[in-house]
């Protein structure tokens, strides 16, 4: 919303009967960088000032953690095929996500002309958001094997 608001991109929704200004991506990029860089030190002050909580202390031979949400994903993958899962498993979602690209070029915006993408695209987040609530909700199993 905020990329269409600000003039970098039209909306793939209506159709335009002439071409709509968009600030140049070099310009964009720039402003990109510097709130990024702005983002990092506010980051890193709170690092330095605030440093998080470790959690509780380890119990050797038991575990009892999953990992963070944004690769909870990967756990019931690692828990049916083992701790290659999570390596094949990672691999398969880069591989798509650099076919994407590649698989409509066409001049079309609208999201029911894009159906080739939008449909999978739709499906791989089902997929995901299905794996990690399922993970969210599994017990913690063991991985350690000792």
């Amino acid at each position: 919303m905020l990329v269409q608001r600000h003039g970098m991109a039209p909306s793939p929704f209506r159709e335009a009967l002439e071409p709509e200004a968009t600030e140049p991506f070099s310009r964009h990029l720039a402003r990109l960088g510097g709130l990024t860089l702005i983002l990092v030190a506010v980051l890193i002050a709170l690092a330095v000032l605030a440093p998080p909580g470790h959690g509780p202390a380890p119990v050797e031979g038991i575990e009892v953690t999953k990992p963070p949400w944004p690769l909870l994903w990967l756990y019931p993958i690692e828990n049916w095929v083992g701790v290659s899962g999570i390596l094949w498993a990672t691999l398969v979602m880069s591989l798509v996500l650099l076919v994407v690209p590649f698989m409509d070029r066409g001049t079309g915006r609208h999201p029911r002309r894009r159906l080739l993408v939008v449909i999978p695209a739709a499906l791989v987040v089902a997929a995901v958001a299905a794996l990690t609530r399922y993970a969210a909700l599994t017990p913690v199993t063991e991985h350690i094997e000792g």
